[in-house]
C-alpha cells in the first residue's frame, strides 16, 4: 500500500446519480443508499430529511440528466464528474491480493451466482476469476443478497468449484478485508472487519492503471483472457475510517 495524492484540490472524477434529475454545481454529495439502484454512485445530500450522512465531496460541474443519464447499478451508463473530496485524512492505494481468494462453492452458468457466506450490499462491485475454471474473466454485480448475487451477464466460460475469485468492492463500501501481512486488500466471502471507505477502483493491465467502469461500451464488466496478459492487477483507493486521531470506537 502507499499514500496517494489527488492534486492540490483533492478533485477526482466519480460516478454520479441524480435519480432522474439534474444536480447543480456546488452541491454536497453522499454515497448512494438504495441497493440495486445507486450503490457505488454519489447522490445529492440535501433537504432536511436524511442529512449529509458520510458526505464525500462537492460537485464541481453540473450533472445534466438529459445529457449524461445516471450512474446506476444496471451498469448501462456511467457518467463521471469532478468531485472535490471532503477528506480529513490520507488516501491509500491498495492492490488486491492474488492469493487470498474466494472459492466458488457451486457452478455458475447463468446470471445468478450463489456463494456461501457472500456479504450483502455489494451491488456495484466487480468479480475477477483469478484461477480455476473461467480464469481471466471479469463480471459486475447488478444486485446482491446474503449468499448470492446477480451478474450483469453470464460468464463467457462457466465457473465451477475450482474457480477462485477476487471481490473488487464497490465505491463507497465501508468494510474490507486485508491479507495477513497487512499490505494488500484480500477477498473474503463474508463482510470485511476493517473500517474503510472505498473512494475508487482500478484495473491495471501491463502497468496501465484505469478506473473501472461497468458501462456497456468501453467498460470492464465482461472482459475475458486477462490471465494471458503479462501482468494484471486490481486496486482501490481507500481511506481508513478508524485511526488513532479519528477513532470510531
Amino acid at each position: 500500500m502507499r499514500i496517494v495524492k489527488y492534486g492540490n484540490d483533492n478533485v477526482t472524477n466519480l460516478p454520479v446519480s441524480g435519480g432522474g434529475s439534474d444536480i447543480q454545481i456546488g452541491a454536497i454529495l453522499k454515497p448512494g443508499v438504495t441497493a440495486g439502484t445507486d450503490f457505488g454512485s454519489l447522490i445529492l445530500s440535501a433537504d432536511n430529511t436524511t442529512g449529509s450522512v458520510d458526505a464525500v465531496g462537492v460537485l464541481r460541474e453540473l450533472h445534466d440528466f438529459s445529457e449524461d443519464a445516471d450512474a446506476t447499478n444496471t451498469g448501462v451508463s456511467f457518467p463521471l464528474h469532478p468531485v472535490q473530496l471532503l477528506v480529513p485524512g490520507r488516501i491509500v492505494r491498495a492492490y488486491y491480493s492474488s492469493t487470498v481468494l474466494i472459492a466458488c462453492t457451486q457452478a455458475v452458468s447463468t446470471t445468478t451466482l450463489t456463494l456461501t457466506s457472500l456479504e450483502d450490499d455489494i451491488d456495484g462491485s466487480f468479480l475477477y476469476v483469478q484461477s480455476g475454471a473461467g480464469a481471466g474473466q471479469t463480471n459486475y454485480l447488478t444486485a446482491s443478497a446474503s449468499g448470492s448475487a446477480t451478474l450483469k451477464a453470464a460468464f463467457t466460460t462457466n465457473l465451477d468449484t475450482t474457480s477462485n475469485l477476487i471481490k473488487i468492492l464497490r465505491r463507497f463500501h465501508q468494510k474490507a478485508g486485508l491479507n495477513a501481512d497487512g499490505t494488500m486488500l484480500a477477498s473474503y466471502a463474508a463482510v470485511g472487519v476493517h473500517d474503510v471507505v472505498v473512494i475508487d477502483t482500478y484495473i491495471e493491465r501491463n502497468g496501465d492503471l484505469i478506473q473501472m467502469s461497468p458501462a456497456t461500451t468501453g467498460g470492464h464488466a465482461a472482459l475475458t483472457g486477462l490471465n494471458s496478459l503479462r501482468a494484471i492487477r486490481f486496486a482501490a483507493d481507500i481511506m481508513f475510517r478508524d485511526t488513532t486521531p479519528y477513532s470510531l470506537n
